[in-house]
C-alpha cells in the first residue's frame, strides 16, 4: 500500500497493546476496512517474551497459547501448598508466537499500512492525532500508543516506585524432573537479601522448564547477578550442575509497580495504552488480560463514533489494596513472605486469583485480609493515609 501522511486510526508501538487492537480491529466488520498506520521501531517477532495469566472468558487467538497448567504451587518456610485450579486456568503465550501472528494479519491486509519508524513525539492538530517520526508526521482521528512515557508522567505523585524485575531461562534437562501440570508460582525459599525474591518455574514438559529469577524491588540486578541465582537454584532445588541441562533461550524483563497514577491521554486524542496508560496491575505486574479488556472497549466504543473509554482501571478499592501493598514490599520486605505464605496457606488458589483479577465482592476482600496478619497493614494505611484519602 502507498504510504499517506493521513490515516483513520494510528497504533504507535506492536507490542502486546497495540498489537492486541490491531487483532480487535480487524474483528470488526466496521472497523476492519478503516485507513489504520501500524509504527514501531522494529516489525520483526522476537522470543524476548513469555506471558502469562488466567482467565474464566474467551480470549483473542487461543490457538496461540503456549502451554496450559492446571494446578499451581506456592513454597515457603519449608511448606508447599499445591492446588488444583477449578474455575481457572494458568496459561502462557509467547511474544513470538502472538506478534508472528498478529503481524501477519496486519501485512496481509490492505487497509493497515505496517512501517518501522522511529516515534519522536505526538501532538494534536484541529481535532486530529498527530505522530511525528524520523519518517515524517502522521495524521489520524485517533492515535493509540505504547511507544513513549505519557507527556505529563512525571508530575503524577508517586509514593513507591518498585520493579518487578527478573531473568528467566528456558532450560532441558535429560531425566524426567518436571510436572508438566503444575506452576511453581512463587518459591520463597531463597535468600531475601535484595528484597522479595523468589523463583517462578513453569514447565513445559518433564523435561523443559522456563525457571525465572524475581524481585519485588527498586534496583534492578546484572545479568550475570541473574544467571548466577538462577545456577544456584537448579543446584539446590534440583540437584542439577551447569552439564545438567542446555539453556534454549533467555527472557529478561522489568515491569513498574508503583502507586503513580498513569495518564490516559497523551493529548485529546492521543491515548495512552498498554503499561504506559497504566494497565499494568501495580501489585502483581499482570497485565494481559487487562490489555485484551481495554482493547475490546476501545474497538466498541469506535463502532459506534463515540469517544475511547478509560476503562479496566483499578477501582478506588482496589487502587487502595494496592497500595498497602506496595507500600510493605518496599518498607517491611521482611513481613511480605509472611503475608503470602499466610495467603496461599488460608485461602482456595481460585479465590485469590480472583481477588488478584479485581472480581471479587467486599466480602471475599474481607475473608482475604482476616487471614493474614493485620497489623502490617493497619501501619501501611497509617504510613498511606494522604494518598487513601485522597482518591488514592
Amino acid at each position: 500500500m502507498t504510504t499517506s501522511s493521513h490515516y483513520d486510526i494510528i497504533i504507535a508501538g506492536a507490542g502486546a497493546s497495540g498489537l492486541s487492537l490491531i487483532w480487535y480491529l480487524l474483528q470488526s466488520e466496521v472497523m476492519r476496512e478503516k485507513r489504520i498506520l501500524l509504527l514501531d521501531l522494529s516489525l520483526e517477532p522476537t522470543d524476548a517474551k513469555t506471558w502469562c495469566f488466567w482467565e474464566d472468558a474467551e480470549l483473542p487467538e487461543k490457538d496461540l497459547i503456549y502451554h496450559t497448567w492446571n494446578t499451581l504451587e506456592v513454597r515457603a518456610y519449608d511448606n508447599i501448598y499445591s492446588e488444583e485450579l477449578q474455575r481457572y486456568r494458568y496459561m502462557c503465550m509467547r511474544s513470538l508466537d502472538f506478534t508472528r501472528s498478529i503481524l501477519k494479519m496486519a501485512h496481509d491486509h490492505d487497509s493497515i499500512t505496517c512501517m518501522e519508524a522511529a516515534v519522536k513525539s505526538f501532538g494534536s492538530d484541529n481535532g486530529r492525532g498527530v505522530v511525528h517520526t524520523d519518517r515524517g508526521s502522521f495524521f489520524a482521528d485517533w492515535v493509540f500508543q505504547s511507544a513513549l512515557k505519557p507527556a505529563n508522567f512525571d508530575d503524577q505523585p508517586v509514593d513507591v516506585s518498585l520493579k518487578q524485575h527478573f531473568m528467566g531461562m528456558e532450560i532441558e534437562v535429560n531425566e524426567p524432573i518436571f510436572d508438566p501440570n503444575k506452576v511453581m508460582l512463587m518459591d520463597f525459599d531463597t535468600s531475601q537479601k535484595h528484597g522479595v525474591t523468589f523463583f517462578y518455574v513453569l514447565p513445559f514438559s518433564k523435561t523443559k522448564a522456563l525457571v525465572e529469577y524475581t524481585f519485588f524491588t527498586e534496583q534492578t540486578l546484572t545479568e550475570q547477578e541473574y544467571i548466577a541465582g538462577i545456577k544456584s537454584y537448579l543446584k539446590n532445588r534440583y540437584d542439577l550442575g551447569d552439564g545438567c541441562y542446555t539453556t534454549a533461550r533467555t527472557e529478561i524483563g522489568s515491569i513498574p509497580m508503583e502507586d503513580r497514577r498513569y495518564p490516559a491521554w497523551y493529548t485529546d486524542r492521543v491515548m495512552n495504552i498498554g503499561t504506559v496508560g497504566g494497565l499494568t496491575k501495580p501489585s502483581t505486574g499482570y497485565t494481559f488480560t487487562r490489555i485484551h479488556r481495554h482493547c475490546k472497549s476501545i474497538v466498541e466504543a469506535l463502532e459506534t463514533g463515540a469517544r475511547p473509554p478509560v476503562s479496566n482501571r483499578s477501582s478506588y478499592r482496589f487502587r487502595v489494596y494496592d497500595i498497602m501493598l506496595l507500600y510493605l514490599l518496599e518498607a517491611d520486605p521482611a513481613i511480605c513472605k509472611q503475608i503470602f505464605h499466610d495467603l496461599f496457606k488460608r485461602n482456595s488458589f481460585d479465590k485469590i486469583l480472583q481477588f488478584l483479577e479485581e472480581d471479587t465482592h467486599p466480602g471475599h476482600e474481607i475473608s482475604i485480609f482476616a487471614s493474614l496478619p493485620y497489623t502490617p497493614f493497619f501501619k501501611a494505611i497509617y504510613k498511606m493515609k494522604h494518598r487513601i484519602v485522597t482518591g488514592a
